[in-house]
């Protein structure tokens, strides 16, 4: 049933190195609104019987019995789990995916290029034609990076949209992890995203953070804001102009603020467990951390509580934003593509990629959602915009990627 994807699978995998095992796929096709569809999980998600690595040569035993949430909800929806994708060591190092597990993931574009991270494995086998479908996770923009950089769609929810699964090591995630990583899908098109989210929503008892909200809501006025400067963003805004949206430019509050505070949440735990951290991840992610802390060093205790004050001032004036505005464009990265090791020469260098990404970080601190969509082509490799909406309003963001595609996007494919 599955033969001709797992030979094209045994064809491109060896020359992409995007997913690291192939699972075995039931004889019969299962039925329901996803039959027939085969889709990669990133390695740091469970899947029944195979062992979720986190990229760790060492985790290779690490089976398991049962489906995190998101993978089970497609599989109840008759999609079939085909692989296991690569991802970087630990989830670190997100701007790239490479593993001491599988190694270094191929840019289908250009092979000197990265495919981004930390989503980049799943990124790639949608943009090859593997799977139909990826399933990763995004802090502050592993989700939008890949897409961006391998001219794919993603969708990073709502914080809460979705039942989330655990984490390495710890029964649930600390709380950083808790309210800025969401899991989410990739996909060729934007109608597959639609698909795939209506599906993942609703609350579930193993995660009390999901939701009931519907799908879909209200319709809501056809305006958008969008953040100049940057060319692909500014070619959108033209388009959702020509389609009959309101455009106006903005500056997204507080933007370098809430960027910021979003990675010292994130490297407070590894500051507090470095020397732990450091021996049971290897000297790849170590340099890394040393570079992340440096740059944005841990919080304290009295510094931490107060961000949680800030946070929800942050959310409050993107929620004032947004109620304008029920779409924002804005650009994924505002570098067009990057070396597979250029995070890893000096702290300097990682926070030139940070700077690149800030809407990504600051728009994961504040939890609204996010559709990274492809626009096109420049010196051969893919451009692309995200487009940011209100509060469980995924609809909005992807009916103007919708238009965004449909308007910017024809022959953007590869595999």
């Amino acid at each position: 049933m599955f033969t001709e994807q797992l030979r094209l699978i045994e064809t491109l995998n060896p020359v992409y190195n995007a997913l690291t095992t192939v699972f075995d796929v039931p004889a019969e096709q299962p039925a329901g609104p996803l039959a027939g569809v085969v889709f990669s999980v990133k390695a740091n998600i469970d899947v029944a019987g195979a062992a979720t690595t986190h990229g760790m040569k060492s985790l290779t035993g690490n089976m398991k019995t049962e489906d995190a949430p998101i993978v089970a909800r497609l599989r109840a929806a008759g999609a079939t789990p085909i692989a296991h994708a690569n991802m970087p060591t630990l989830n670190a190092r997100g701007m790239h995916t490479y593993s001491e597990l599988a190694g270094h993931t191929i840019n289908p574009w250009d092979a000197t290029k990265s495919p981004g991270g930390s989503s980049g494995g799943d990124a790639v086998a949608v943009a090859t034609g593997m799977v139909q479908i990826g399933i990763g996770n995004d802090s502050g923009g592993s989700l939008r990076l890949p897409a961006f950089l391998n001219g794919v769609c993603a969708l990073k929810p709502s914080y809460g949209r979705y039942p989330q699964g655990a984490v390495f090591g710890q029964p649930d995630p600390p709380f950083p992890t808790q309210v800025m990583t969401v899991e989410g899908p990739l996909a060729r098109t934007v109608a597959d995203l639609r698909r795939v989210h209506e599906l993942l929503c609703g609350p579930d008892l193993s995660d009390p953070r999901a939701v009931p909200v519907p799908p879909t809501g209200p319709p809501a006025p056809e305006v958008a804001g969008f953040v100049p400067g940057d060319p692909a963003v500014e070619a959108a805004a033209q388009r959702l102009a020509d389609a009959g949206y309101e455009v106006e430019p903005v500056s997204p509050p507080r933007l370098d603020e809430a960027a910021t505070l979003s990675l010292r949440m994130i490297a407070t735990p590894i500051a507090l467990g470095y020397e732990q951290f450091a021996a049971f991840a290897g000297e790849d992610v170590a340099l890394f951390a040393r570079h992340l802390l440096e740059v944005r060093p841990g919080l304290d205790l009295a510094e931490f509580l107060a961000v949680t004050a800030t946070r929800l001032a942050v959310q409050r004036e993107w929620a004032r934003l947004l109620d304008r505005y029920p779409v924002l464009v804005g650009p994924v990265s505002t570098i067009p593509s990057f070396e597979p090791d250029q995070d890893r020469p000096s702290p300097e260098a990682l926070a030139a990629y940070f700077e690149a990404t800030k809407l990504c970080e600051a728009t994961s601190f504040v939890g609204v959602p996010a559709v990274a969509v492809p626009t096109g082509l420049r010196d051969g490799l893919p451009t692309g915009v995200q487009v940011i909406s209100r509060m469980y309003r995924e609809d909005l963001a992807l009916e103007a990627a919708a238009v965004l595609e449909t308007a910017l996007r024809p022959a953007v494919s590869v595999g």
